[in-house]
């Protein structure tokens, strides 16, 4: 089974179709098959923090009268992580699925299931209105929402690498998170714009939901955007019955293992820098929830920037300086900085914009390491499963662990959690093989 590679002669060729491909915004690469795994990006994060974010404003609806808020908040933060704990089975599957069935069949399983889970969350009645049930619903959502964002990420990763041409990967996966990022964006100005708009009562008790209404119809749109994508690889089915669904991870042990260690730091420090940081404001320095969300759009922003330029050094010096160099920069800076931050608007907006910007450079290199480390038959089931159980087990557990210790009083021991799991990331960035000036494997 092989990739299948762009074909250079269609650019040069005076046809009109040649002509539409040399306006295309990486050479190579139609820009129909860049936006239809783009779209899954920026549903995720749009989904993922929609509900990050306005958990501040729906916790108590799905809790017993009474219940304090910072208890509804670390009820619906566990509601959260309990949808990152399925993420290594959905990895898996996902990944198998993508591998065997194709990418394109793997991607659109994703997208129809975060417009479900979105609509879910949106139309889910309350604890006064359905008691215990309240809360299982959304559990129920956040399940299915874990399952596809889990599966995503590997079905995503196999895709576009394999359409980028060679030299071109780390600007690919930079602009896939800089979509990412604009889908974190987005989010925000909706959120803000219900949040100035309406009463703050308004907000509290139906504002919200329409935001995971809007989610539930960008889903709509990443069907109509994916219905069409072309497949990168020659789907063999027969495939199926041979191999078991753990063949990638007996096959490619010591690469599943280096994922995990690739992963750890990296996935912390995307949820705390990304989603959790309005919470973590909010809750340890004491923010108003709309100032602290207006300064992740703005720190979003700049990091949409200087992920470009992350993407195109990723390409030219290639993953590992780049990663090593991240690496030690958020490992040094993550307590001084979380330290410094105080009640001024201005200091969190410079301070998550450098820490976003850092983090940039990790997520340019990351996604084309984990594509170089395996052939196409098990590039998507390679990466899922551990890639999955990681972030399950340690980004998405980041706003649980963060708010329980703001519970104990324990505030001071948060970044250095971050920091030693960055720590134990950047020793694996330092002895991983440089990959980025090969084509990817066969």
């Amino acid at each position: 089974m092989t990739a299948i590679t762009p074909q250079p002669q269609n650019v040069e060729s005076g046809s009109s179709k040649g002509i539409r491909e040399e306006k295309n915004f990486v050479p190579g690469i139609p820009m129909a098959q860049l936006r239809s795994g783009a779209i899954g990006n920026l549903i995720e994060w749009f989904d993922w923090n929609a509900y990050a974010l306005l958990s501040v404003y729906f916790a108590a609806q799905f809790f017993p009268a009474g219940t304090s808020p910072l208890v509804a908040l670390l009820g619906s933060f566990g509601i959260m992580a309990v949808g990152f704990i399925v993420r290594p089975l959905a990895g898996l599957a996902i990944g198998v699925i993508a591998d065997r069935f194709g990418r394109k069949t793997a991607m659109l399983i994703t997208v129809y299931g975060m417009g479900i889970s979105s609509l879910m969350i949106a139309l889910s009645p309350t604890y006064a209105q359905i008691g215990i049930f309240a809360p299982f619903i959304l559990l129920i959502a956040r399940i299915i929402q874990g399952i596809c964002i889990g599966g995503e990420y590997a079905a995503l990763t196999a895709f576009a690498m394999e359409m980028s041409p060679n030299g071109k990967r780390g600007l690919v996966a930079a602009i896939l998170n800089i979509v990412a990022n604009f889908g974190q964006i987005l989010v925000v100005v909706i959120i803000l714009a219900f949040s100035w708009s309406l009463p703050d009562d308004a907000m509290h008790t139906w504002g919200w939901r329409l935001v995971f209404i809007i989610g539930a119809l960008l889903s709509l749109l990443g069907i109509w955007m994916r219905r069409d994508m072309k497949e990168t690889i020659d789907v063999d089915t027969s495939r199926a019955k041979k191999e078991s669904v753990f063949a990638a991870v007996k096959r490619y042990p010591r690469q599943t293992i280096q994922i995990i260690g690739l992963t750890a730091g990296f996935t912390a420090m995307v949820y705390a820098w990304g989603a959790y940081m309005p919470t973590y404001a909010a809750t340890y320095k004491g923010f108003d929830p709309k100032y602290s969300i207006m300064s992740m759009g703005a720190s979003f922003a700049v990091a949409m920037v200087s992920t470009y330029f992350a993407g195109k050094a990723s390409d030219r010096f290639g993953r590992k300086p780049t990663m090593i160099i991240a690496g030690i920069l958020l490992s040094v800076g993550t307590v001084p900085a979380l330290t410094l931050l105080n009640d001024s608007v201005w200091t969190l907006i410079i301070i998550q914009s450098v820490g976003l910007s850092i983090i940039g450079m990790l997520q340019s290199s990351s996604m084309p390491v984990f594509a170089e480390m395996f052939p196409s038959d098990f590039r998507a089931s390679g990466l899922g499963f551990p890639y999955a159980l990681t972030v399950g087990l340690i980004g998405g557990t980041v706003p649980l662990v963060g708010t329980q210790l703001a519970n104990m009083n324990l505030t001071s021991v948060f970044p250095w959690y971050l920091t030693a799991l960055i720590v134990i990331s950047t020793l694996f960035y330092i002895g991983m093989k440089e990959t980025a000036f090969k084509p990817l494997p066969k």
